[in-house]
């Protein structure tokens, strides 16, 4: 195999990027607001003018910025507008799920430019990787991506970290993956950086950047999958947790009540027994019917564990939206919103402040969209 971009271009595009603070500081005010006149980025930074110009000036020639039609202001001379370059930087991402692979590419705003789903078992690690290399490369040249432009790899797993490190323990469907060095496999494979992530947290980060995030600044997303997990996004950082394992929803839940949360390995159980043939989360999401004779009753039964969940992100991080997003299919999270409770009223029957219950706004896979974008973030704007 040959490198997603060679030696030699990897070595050019340290050039471009990534940058420093202050200039990711102006990259990131730009690309929240989308058309800045330059003037305007002191307050939004921090900066000084004279800082702004200078860095700006350095980002247009890198062209992760662009220039766009001048904005006139008093007297004085027409400050430029600026917008962030879509073509400034590029993000593949790959997200294996419990029956199926997708990827994606990403440019720098965020505009997904291409998506597929990769024809391989998603339990078999080197399979997936080659696979998803292929599809890079073969995806790349058609939307004759820049190789110097390639920022680097995104992977998006299910599970939870079992240390400080990069090492995921999957749920059975993908237990080939629990312990396995993704970043080092799929660095040495892709010839580029690669990250590896939570699933829902991805999920959240593509919210940021595409979706809620443009809205909400501090935010919650439950991601439904085989599992159930969360993300969570506060004044428009991605929150990790220490152990980087913060909002893994199903540790709050004693053994015996997991089979009452409301992960879609059950309701495709709920489903069997109605006798309606679901065989995997790719038919649900495909195939789902609202009336179909055990999605009530299986509604009816998560939501309390659903409201206890969101009672306790309402509570203790007061979020100014909570998403519903992950693999379930529209209509499903719709019956979950609906179903959801927040909150009693205080001693004068008062409502107190709530966040406002949302579906995820994001059209492909969201997971693999996050996974781009967080190799955006990772490689150019050096975020964590």
């Amino acid at each position: 195999m040959t490198a997603l971009f060679r030696t030699q271009q990897a070595s050019e595009n340290a050039g471009y990027f990534p940058i420093g603070p202050s200039s990711s500081a102006i990259l990131e005010a730009v690309r929240v607001n989308e058309l800045v006149a330059r003037a305007d980025l002191p307050p939004l930074t921090g900066l000084s003018q004279q800082t702004v110009h200078r860095l700006t000036e350095d980002l247009l020639e890198k062209q992760l910025l662009q220039r766009c039609e001048p904005v006139i202001q008093g007297r004085g001379k027409p400050s430029p507008r600026l917008a962030v370059n879509p073509s400034g930087a590029f993000g593949f991402g790959v997200s294996v799920d419990t029956n199926s692979v997708e990827a994606v590419w990403i440019d720098l705003v965020g505009q997904i430019l291409s998506k597929s789903r990769i024809d391989v078992s998603p339990n078999d690690p080197e399979a997936v990787i080659a696979a998803a290399y292929e599809t890079a490369t073969s995806q790349r040249k058609a939307l004759n991506i820049d190789p110097v432009r390639v920022a680097g790899c995104g992977v998006s797993t299910q599970g939870f970290r079992i240390t400080r490190e990069n090492l995921f323990t999957t749920p059975l469907p993908l237990n080939k993956w629990t312990g396995f060095a993704i970043e080092k496999r799929v660095s040495e494979v892709f010839g580029c950086p690669a990250h590896a992530e939570n699933n829902a947290t991805l999920g959240a980060i593509a919210e940021l950047w595409s979706g809620a995030g443009k809205t909400y600044p501090t935010f919650a997303y439950l991601s439904f999958n085989h599992g159930f997990g969360g993300g969570l996004v506060i004044e428009g950082k991605p929150f990790y947790g220490f152990n980087k394992n913060a909002a893994e929803l199903t540790t709050s839940f004693p053994a015996e009540e997991r089979a009452d949360r409301p992960a879609l390995q059950y309701l495709i159980t709920e489903l069997r027994e109605n006798g309606v043939d679901v065989p995997s989360i790719d038919v649900l999401k495909s195939n789902f019917d609202p009336q179909w004779p055990g999605v009530r009753d299986w509604v009816q039964r998560v939501t309390p564990a659903l409201n206890r969940i969101v009672g306790n992100i309402y509570a203790i991080l007061d979020p100014a939206a909570i998403v519903y997003g992950g693999e379930a299919p529209p209509a499903l999270r719709e019956m979950l919103i609906n179903a959801t409770s927040i909150g009693e009223p205080d001693r004068f029957g008062r409502n107190i402040p709530g966040p406002v219950l949302i579906q995820s706004q994001i059209p492909a896979e969201p997971s693999a969209v996050g996974a781009g974008i967080q190799a955006i973030r990772r490689q150019v704007l050096n975020q964590a």
